[in-house]
């Protein structure tokens, strides 16, 4: 039965899956995002104006792009045109493209501007960068749409070479694809979910998923066949299904033999267009043990013709592996050469029948009849089948098994060359009269040889010139316009005569020699004083090519002396890991010599121009410099982000700025808006924004779905003037924002200035032009990387580098672009806007969940340790290792203050710790290591896993791979010392670097598949031991409100001390967390909620799932408040109303959901924070006296309504603790008068929580009414 309606045509089964799953995610890019709603539009939108150019049936639209989302938009928008997408090239030489353009003669044909010029012909163009414009042509009528059932007409017609020379376009229907698609989905479906990479055989990849609901990713060009772009690409998207070729899979697992841990996510890899050698399938079957491997074998003319699991079909005493159960047995022929079939097991020639062959070869009638026979074994009239040219037989099991080729045609790295067309081109362009073309060598070394007669009668054709290294670069430029890169052959053998067969007398393919291996002799190889020498570069180009380095010149061309697309691939990831950065590989295409190379990555190293190296100070001078028109109102006045409505947060795809946006949520009330970065920012990039969101948060632990709720995504480019967006949007944006959090930022310490003013700096100038428009408050998240290393003492707030220590202490273009960063906020501070700057240092994982930054050095350095099983030996090597739950707390609770005049705050870790402590600590973790000197380690490191079959496979070998520290470096730390922002943010506490908090590092790092093993549970342990623990509140329930800081972080630890199980409430949900750590150490059960008080149905859930997780509540502790010191003639009335929404509503909403359940059971203890000054009133805090006042005559009446019930209830008044409430009030003329400390000691929230434990802990028969409890020198 089939599973989808093959009824129905490509763009009617789109259409249909579009409607059933609009929000899906159906197609995204490295820049794009689409749902099927909006793939949908688009499509059709596209598709409209193919219709003017009058596309109509059978019509040809020719698509010469990049793959991309572009191109599947273009293809569907032929389709539903009711014509058909004709696949050109951007690979193609200029004379094959006008060929192939002159034969299919399309209507119109979809490019970009800059790919346009390559069409010589008079053809209408379409490009998609010029909105709704053409180059030339004209347009039409619209045609009528296509009918739905017409599977006949064309869908594709894709090009292949020829023997004759001409190209073939291989002319296919709508009914071949669809019937293909439904016997695949048969083998493996797909469904909304699932995210399919397109990469290699892209056009018959990229429709098959929009049929089903799933993803389709499109790798770009230059990731398809560059082992690890393509790796990282499948790791970062999460990709579930692939295709590769064997041979792209051979070289993937070469370079990560454990690849499962790098691709958890992947369900299903297809392998087609080569035979799989059983000796790859084991090797696949071992390094995917999760992942199903399928073997598909398919011809362009008749799309899949067979299928088979490996796991299945692999024959461990045969070479290759068969290619699966023919998929249409009945259409499935192996013939002789008289035509008829053969006996099982017996080998013939496979034919192939049925409904899913093309049409014809385009234009070329005689060629058709030649290859798509009537077929005799099929009754229904017109029936048809295509002569392969493979040979194949069926085994016993029924599996087929192909066992060559009738024409010889070479399968090379997933091309498929015809022998005799390569032959042909050579006798026509070359002085050569015989030529014979076979494939030598296995894997990446797999190359074409031609073998040739010289033709003394070539008049004007050019000899063909060998050198010594048996290339040819000559003849390859001379073939270059008439065949593809993969077509010309590597080597070349001269021979006198070609063998022939004495049977047969035709050339003996055998009988021809081994080409000849490259032998050393003299070297044009010169040096010069750079560090980076030719002769570097030339090393690595023979390790790649197989040849000697004293045989290259630094004219040679990579292509000449044998390269490929594969092999260039090979060399970027060989120069990028010896250099320690990153070698693109289409820098590295652009010019393919030797000397190109060197100058390739001379250029990548150096990264900016002379120019601004040798002028620093004074480029630094004029980027620090900021536009009169940057100044904002003159009534502009700080904002705190608890009041603010709205705050934009930059750099939310990033660490910290994911925990910044999951704290935001849970701290304030505000609309929070994202911007995420495109490169050409629009509107309909707010779901690809949201998707990039959602990974990152997901990666990280904090995704939630109701997270996007108080989200807005933002599309936008920080390089961009005004983030790319319309001055009107500009204004807007402005208009609407409070608070401005500006964490994005490009990280890279390899990467010069130059390459990192654009975000870092321009990014900021722009962040503070839309700040001075509405007089925003800017959160500016800097570096300790704005300063040199300090040694031992730590560098001050106010420490400032002048301009002209910059380039000589700060060495990386990262700092420096910051420290111009930080001038420009503080020249807009001096201007009047309100701006704080937060200086962070090395910033580790999450200190409950673990949750860590990828690509952070130091992890990898503990982890490369750990699996090593060495530390290094650095003297006075300090870490910094300051989690990431503490910064981005810290940050909001800086940016909720408005009083301190301070504008620098120190978040780093004042007194770094010592490695030597770390590793004895990781020792008691069940990671022991012995000491090395740091350079032996390194070369340990080198030699077991930095090599290539070292430790491949490992996230954290890649990190040290890329760049491996210097001991300078490590000594270099940057320390901060905080003194003067310690009072600021006192209650947000720094967690301590200890063996309980590199467990819950080590673990999350064994989670991600970075450590071998889990660490020992001695803390787990610990807790557990404690579990039995029992105290006076054992086995009692206890909620507590206002528990994330304060009196109710203190009573909820002192509840769990007595064995009372806990749910606490609060709304800021990360600092909930800190305390549920430690409350957890204690052996009792505890449960967290985001709750605000003054909301009834969030008290209500507080209490419920109290109920549901840890059993009925038996205690009440209501410590959520504020208090803010006001004038009463200021009529601070936003401050007075949230006193008396969060003080009185707030403990009705707690008593209304405690209070009844307390009742039926007879039982239960209600305790309410009050105050000394609900005893008596203080000027300065009226109205919060008259809240307490409520909280003693509420609590008083409940405590007379329900005498006689069980109930008791207690009333806490505190005198002056040390808690955040005293740093909340704005009224500066109250504090002054009337909040001014007297200089008693005052008391702790544990001596109040210890009044609270003393209260619940009497017999049942005794009630403590009230408790006042005061500083000894401060009595009301």
């Amino acid at each position: 039965m089939p599973i989808i309606d093959t009824t129905k045509d490509l763009p009617t089964l789109f259409q249909q899956q579009a409607q059933a799953t609009p929000d899906a995610i159906a197609l995204e890019d490295d820049a794009i995002t689409y749902t099927y709603q909006q793939l949908d539009r688009e499509v059709e939108a596209l598709a409209s104006r193919l219709r003017l150019y009058g596309v109509s049936r059978d019509s040809l639209v020719g698509v010469l792009l990049p793959r991309s989302a572009n191109y599947v938009i273009a293809c569907l928008a032929a389709l539903r045109a009711g014509g058909a997408f004709l696949v050109l090239e951007l690979a193609y030489p200029a004379g094959l493209l006008a060929d192939v353009i002159s034969d299919a003669n399309p209507a119109v044909v979809i490019t970009h501007q800059s790919e346009a010029e390559k069409v010589k012909a008079h053809c209408p163009l379409i490009a998609l960068d010029l909105p709704a414009a053409t180059i030339n042509g004209h347009t039409k009528e619209p045609a009528s749409g296509p009918a739905e059932d017409d599977l006949d007409r064309l869908a594709f017609v894709s090009y292949s070479s020829g023997t004759t020379g001409k190209p073939k376009g291989i002319a296919n229907p709508h009914r071949a694809p669809v019937l293909s698609y439904d016997l695949r989905f048969g083998v493996q479906d797909l469904q909304p979910g699932d995210r399919v990479a397109c990469n290699v055989f892209f056009i018959w990849e990229m429709l098959r998923p929009l049929l089903r609901g799933a993803t389709v990713v499109a790798v770009p060009d230059d990731a398809s066949y560059d082992p690890a772009a393509l790796v990282d690409l499948l790791a970062s998207k999460g990709i579930t299904e692939t295709l590769m070729t064997p041979t792209l899979l051979a070289t993937v697992l070469s370079r990560y033999p454990q690849i499962a841990t790098r691709l958890p996510a992947l369900r299903t890899l297809w392998l087609n267009g080569e035979v799989v050698t059983t000796d790859l399938a084991r090797k696949a079957i071992k390094a995917l043990p999760h992942t199903r491997l399928l073997n598909c074998y398919s011809a362009c003319e008749t799309h899949e013709i067979a299928c088979g699991d490996i796991r299945d079909v692999m024959d461990p005493d045969s070479l290759y592996c068969p290619v699966g159960a023919p998929l249409d047995p009945a259409h499935t022929y192996i013939l002789d050469q008289s035509g008829q079939e053969v006996a099982a097991g017996l080998a013939g020639e496979l034919f192939i029948g049925g409904d899913l062959l093309a049409r014809e070869y385009l234009n070329l009638p005689d060629t058709t009849a030649k290859a798509f026979l009537p077929d005799k074994f099929d009754p229904t009239p017109g029936a048809r089948m295509y002569r392969t040219g493979d040979l194949a037989r069926k085994l016993p099991s029924g599996l087929l098994e192909i066992t060559g080729r009738v024409g010889a045609m070479i399968k090379l790295r997933g091309y498929s060359v015809v022998p005799a067309k390569v032959e042909r081109d050579i006798c026509q362009y070359l002085a050569v009269g015989q030529c014979a073309v076979i494939a030598h060598g296995e894997g990446l070394e797999r190359q074409l040889v031609a073998y040739m007669v010289a033709d003394q009668e070539a008049g004007e054709r050019p000899a063909v010139e060998i050198n010594e290294t048996g290339h040819s670069p000559a003849a390859r430029r001379i073939l270059e316009p008439h065949l593809a890169h993969y077509m010309i052959p590597a080597l070349w053998v001269e021979l006198n005569e070609l063998p022939t067969s004495e049977v047969s007398g035709k050339v003996d393919l055998k009988r021809l020699p081994p080409p000849r291996s490259a032998s050393p002799s003299g070297s044009d190889l010169t040096t010069d004083q750079d560090p980076i020498g030719i002769s570097d570069i030339a090393t690595i180009w023979a390790n790649v090519l197989k040849t000697s380095k004293a045989l290259l010149k630094p004219e040679d061309n990579f292509f000449d002396l044998g390269g490929h697309s594969l092999s260039l691939a090979d060399l970027a990831s060989k120069l990028s890991r010896h250099f320690g950065f990153r070698v693109p590989i289409p820098r590295l295409a652009n010019n393919t010599t030797l000397a190109a190379h060197l100058e390739t990555v001379r250029a990548v190293r150096d990264g900016h121009t002379a120019a601004v190296q040798a002028d620093l100070p004074a480029v630094l001078l004029a980027d620090s410099t900021l536009e009169d028109e940057i100044k904002p109102p003159s009534n502009t006045s700080i904002t705190s982000i608890a009041d603010a409505n709205t705050v934009l947060l930059t750099g939310a795809t990033g660490f910290l700025g994911a925990f910044l946006l999951s704290d935001l949520l849970d701290s304030t009330s505000a609309k929070i808006i994202c911007l995420v970065r495109f490169n050409d920012p629009e509107d309909d990039d707010q779901a690809g924004g949201v998707a990039r969101i959602r990974r990152n948060l997901l990666d990280l632990g904090l995704w939630r779905d109701t997270l996007m709720e108080r989200v807005e995504i933002l599309p936008g480019n920080l390089s961009r003037p005004r983030f790319g967006l319309s001055p009107e949007a500009f204004d807007e944006l402005a208009a609407r924002v409070q608070v401005i959090v500006h964490a994005a930022a490009t990280v890279n310490l390899v990467y010069p200035y130059a390459a990192l003013r654009g975000v870092n700096i321009g990014g900021t100038r722009e962040i503070l032009r839309l700040a001075s428009k509405g007089g925003a408050t800017v959160q500016y998240v800097s570096t300790n990387g704005v300063l040199p290393p300090s040694g031992e003492k730590g560098w001050p707030e106010p420490t400032m580098l002048d301009v002209n220590d910059v380039p000589t202490k700060l060495l990386d273009g990262y700092g420096q672009t910051k420290w111009v960063a930080e001038q420009l906020v503080l020249k807009a501070g001096q201007r009047g806007l309100p701006v704080k700057i937060h200086r962070c240092g090395t910033i580790s994982g999450h200190s409950i969940t673990g949750s860590a930054n990828a690509w952070d050095l130091l992890t990898a350095l503990l982890v490369e340790s750990i699996r090593l099983g060495y530390a290094p030996e650095v003297e006075g090597w300090r870490a910094e290792m300051t989690p990431v739950d503490f910064v981005s707390k810290s940050i909001i609770h800086l940016a909720t203050q408005t009083m301190a005049d301070q504008t620098i705050f120190h978040l780093g870790d004042p007194n770094p710790v010592n490695t030597r402590s770390v590793f004895e600590n990781l020792h008691e973790l069940g990671y022991p290591t012995q000491h090395l000197p740091w350079d032996e380690w390194v070369t340990l490191w080198y030699e077991k896993r930095g090599s290539t079959k070292g430790g491949d496979g490992a996230f954290t070998v890649d990190i040290l791979r890329s760049g491996m520290p210097t001991v300078e470096f490590l000594r270099g730390i940057v320390v901060l010392d905080n003194s003067l922002t310690r009072p600021f943010r006192a209650v947000v506490e720094r967690p301590k670097v200890d063996s309980l908090l590199l467990e819950t590092y080590t673990r999350h790092w064994f989670a991600r598949g970075w450590l071998p093993r889990a660490p020992s549970r001695q803390h787990a342990l610990n807790r557990t031991s404690q579990l039995n623990k029992k105290g006076p509140l054992s086995g009692q329930v206890a909620v507590i409100t206002g528990a994330s800081s304060g009196i109710g972080a203190a009573v909820a630890e002192a509840l769990a001390k007595q064995g009372c199980s806990v749910a606490l409430g609060a709304r800021r949900l990360d600092a909930l967390k800190s305390v549920q750590r430690k409350v957890e150490s204690h052996g009792v059960r505890c449960i967290i909620r985001s709750t605000d008080v003054t909301n009834k149905a969030q008290a209500e859930a507080l209490v419920q799932a109290a109920n549901d997780e840890l059993g009925p509540v038996d205690i009440l502790v209501a410590c959520a408040g504020v208090m803010y010191f006001t004038m009463m003639a200021n009529t601070q009335t936003d401050e007075w109303e949230r006193t008396v929404d969060v003080n009185c509503k707030g403990l009705l909403n707690a008593l209304s959901s405690t209070i009844p359940g307390m009742l039926s059971r007879s039982r239960g203890h209600i305790v309410a924070i009050s105050s000394d000054a609900g005893r008596k009133v203080f000027p300065g805090l009226g109205v919060y006296s008259a809240s307490k006042f409520f909280v003693e005559a509420t609590l008083q009446a409940l405590r007379l309504e329900t005498a006689g019930t069980g109930l008791r209830v207690t009333s806490i008044q505190p005198g002056n603790t040390s808690t955040p409430l005293l740093g909340m009030s704005t009224d500066a003329e109250a504090v002054k008068k009337y909040g001014e400390p007297s200089g008693a000691k005052i008391l702790e929230p544990s001596d109040v929580a210890n009044s609270i434990v003393h209260a619940l802990c009497q017999p049942d028969y005794v009630s403590v009414n009230e408790i006042l409890v005061e500083p000894r020198d401060e009595p009301i």
